[in-house]
C-alpha cells in the first residue's frame, strides 16, 4: 500500500503470468488448425555463436516451450562467423523450417543478416520488412516480441494510454523503436529518451507511464518519477547473483499506481509472444 495526501492507494502489481496464460490459451487450437488445414508443422530454427552462457539458458527455455506446444526445434550453434553463415544458408534452403531466430549476442556484420530472413519467417520481427510493416500498420507484420509483450500487458490490465504522456527510456530495435508506432496507434503521446537525452529527470517527472529498457540495474529511482505513475520494466540485469530490473522496485513501490515486477513481468509475456509469432508465421503461409 502507498499513501498520497492522506489518501490510501493500492499499488497494482502487473504480473506477467496471467498475461502469458491469456495468450497461451489458444496455442494448441491454432497449431492443430495449421496442421489440419495447411499440412504444416511449425518448426523453429535458432542460430547463434557459442560462448554466451546466458544465451544458452534462454535457448533451453525456448526449446522447452516449443516442445510443450508441439513445435519442432532446431538449434545450430557455430564456433566461428563463417560457420554461422554456412548454417544460415542451410536453414534458408530447408523448406520445413517455418521460423528463424538469431540468438544474440552476435557480431554486427553477422546480426545484419537478419534482413535476409524472409518476412514470414522472421519470428522476432526485427528485420527491415517487418519493421516497415509495423510502421505502416500492416496486419501481417510480425511484431518484435518484447515490444509486443509490453502492449499485451497494457491491454490485459486495461491501461488506457490515450492522451497520456508515455516516456520510453531506451531506443533499441527490439523495444524502444517498435513501441513508438504501437503506442501511437493507441493515441498515446510518446517521448523516447536515450543516452544523449538532456534533462532526463525533468522528462520522466512529466510521464504518466514510464517504460524502462536500458539494461542498467535499478536505474530509475522514486525521485525521478511523479506520484501515481505506471512503470513498466523491461530490463533484465544481474546484481549480486539476483535478477533485477532497470527500476529500483523497493525505492519506487510506495509512489506508483502500478508496476511490472522483475522477474515475473514482461519476460514471461515475451516468451509467450515468441510462441505466438511462431504460430502466426505459419498462419501467414
Amino acid at each position: 500500500m502507498c499513501f498520497k495526501k492522506g489518501i490510501k492507494l493500492k499499488m497494482e502489481l502487473l504480473e506477467g503470468k496471467e498475461v502469458a496464460q491469456n495468450l497461451q490459451k489458444n496455442f494448441i487450437e491454432r497449431i492443430e488448425k495449421i496442421k489440419k488445414e495447411k499440412n504444416i508443422i511449425p518448426k523453429l530454427a535458432v542460430l547463434g555463436i557459442s560462448g554466451d552462457k546466458a544465451s544458452e539458458i534462454y535457448i533451453k527455455k525456448i526449446e522447452k516451450n516449443c516442445i510443450k506446444y508441439g513445435i519442432e526445434f532446431i538449434l545450430k550453434m557455430a564456433s566461428t562467423q563463417e560457420e554461422f553463415k554456412e548454417n544460415f544458408e542451410q536453414i534458408k534452403k530447408d523448406r520445413t523450417v517455418t521460423s528463424i531466430m538469431f540468438q544474440e549476442p552476435l557480431p554486427k556484420n553477422i546480426a545484419n543478416l537478419i534482413n535476409e530472413i524472409p518476412a514470414k519467417q522472421d519470428v522476432e520481427g526485427i528485420g527491415i520488412q517487418n519493421m516497415g510493416k509495423l510502421m505502416l500498420d500492416k496486419k501481417d507484420a510480425l511484431i518484435p516480441c518484447t515490444s509486443r509483450a509490453v502492449i499485451e500487458t497494457i491491454d490485459f490490465y486495461n491501461i488506457d494510454v490515450a492522451g497520456k504522456e508515455v516516456v520510453i527510456v531506451g531506443r533499441s530495435n527490439i523495444v524502444g523503436k517498435p513501441l513508438i508506432p504501437q503506442l501511437l496507434k493507441k493515441n498515446a503521446t510518446v517521448t523516447i529518451c536515450h543516452s544523449k537525452t538532456k534533462n532526463l529527470a525533468k522528462i520522466l517527472k512529466q510521464a504518466d507511464i514510464v517504460i524502462m529498457a536500458i539494461g542498467k540495474a535499478k536505474f530509475l529511482k522514486a525521485d525521478m518519477i511523479k506520484d501515481n505513475s505506471i512503470l513498466i520494466d523491461v530490463g533484465i540485469n544481474y546484481e549480486e547473483g539476483k535478477i533485477v530490473g532497470d527500476i529500483d522496485f523497493e525505492d519506487v513501490k510506495q509512489k506508483v499506481k502500478a508496476i511490472t515486477p522483475v522477474p515475473g513481468g514482461i519476460g514471461k509475456v515475451t516468451n509467450a509472444v515468441l510462441i505466438s509469432n511462431i504460430i502466426s508465421s505459419c498462419e501467414c503461409n
